[in-house]
């Protein structure tokens, strides 16, 4: 099996100075994900030291929510990486709180590697997936079509059937007005949207240094296979065929081979976002 999964110690410095953070969270019928900054107690273990999040003002009190914390940096394939937390917020003051990691999960496509086959690990759920388009009008407005031409990588928040947040950085691009982005058909974000299709993002940060941030919801559905000619053409050139993301594929030509085998471990599946509202805000 060809696995991107690393330890929390080899991406230490999205813990210790993330360049950009994110929390996920579901409650009032709604999934949510907000901009956060994050620091870590001492001593400052990746994996285990607790969080000290502060949420923008004005945002939803997550204190006792089951929450997911994000840092992720990277535009391009091999530089993509992520680390997430998984806990309950305790509320320190306003608009602060303190998370200890339940679960740490991290990840780095520049470091795949080859790992041995648990029991069971071959074995994916079957998924119904969306046949028909559903019909619903993408919202439009200046300030999302700059966001979304400015962005490479949005974080996406899903809930599973059971109310859990999920929040994990994709590449992604329009098309129509709509958003796609393209995944493994076993995906949690595929069972997700499957289960519940409303869905939050978050665009902007991406290592530039600034606070805007654009908060997106939509419905989403699944789809199974390659997409359509148009979006894959479009995908090629923004994170493949651009000259200073070709140079960074030809520093990682080792990789190529086991990139197709981690593709071909689960069947190719896409998203499709409606957005359907965007608002503003800010990094605390």
């Amino acid at each position: 099996m060809i696995t991107r999964d690393v330890e929390a110690s080899a991406v230490a410095d999205l813990a210790l100075s993330p360049p950009r953070a994110a929390l996920a969270t579901f409650g009032d019928d709604e999934i949510v994900v907000l901009p956060v900054s994050v620091t870590l107690e001492e001593p400052a273990d990746p994996a285990t030291s607790p969080r000290i999040v502060r949420v923008p003002e004005g945002g939803p009190d997550v204190a006792g929510r089951n929450v997911v914390v994000v840092a992720d940096d990277g535009p391009q394939w091999f530089r993509l990486r992520s680390l997430t937390v998984r806990g309950i917020p305790e509320a320190l003051g306003q608009c602060t709180y303190r998370v200890v990691p339940k679960r740490t999960v991290a990840w780095d496509y520049g470091s795949l590697r080859e790992v041995p086959s648990s029991p069971g690990t071959a074995k994916s759920r079957q998924t119904s997936f969306s046949l028909v388009d559903d019909g619903v009008q993408p919202f439009e407005s200046p300030k999302l079509t700059a966001a979304l031409h400015s962005s490479r990588v949005m974080i996406l928040a899903s809930r599973s059937q059971k109310g859990t947040p999920f929040a994990v950085p994709l590449w992604f691009v329009t098309h129509r007005g709509r958003i796609y982005t393209t995944t493994s058909a076993s995906s949690w974000t595929v069972r997700n949207v499957v289960a519940s299709p409303q869905v939050a993002l978050l665009l902007g940060g991406e290592g530039r240094g600034d606070a805007d941030r654009l908060l997106v919801h939509g419905c989403a559905r699944a789809v199974r296979g390659a997409p359509p000619p148009a979006v894959a053409a479009r995908i090629a050139w923004l994170y493949y065929l651009q000259p200073r993301f070709a140079a960074v594929e030809l520093s990682h030509m080792r990789l190529w081979l086991p990139r197709l085998r981690y593709y071909g471990q689960s069947r190719a599946a896409y998203i499709v976002i409606t957005p359907q509202t965007a608002t503003e805000c800010r990094v605390p």
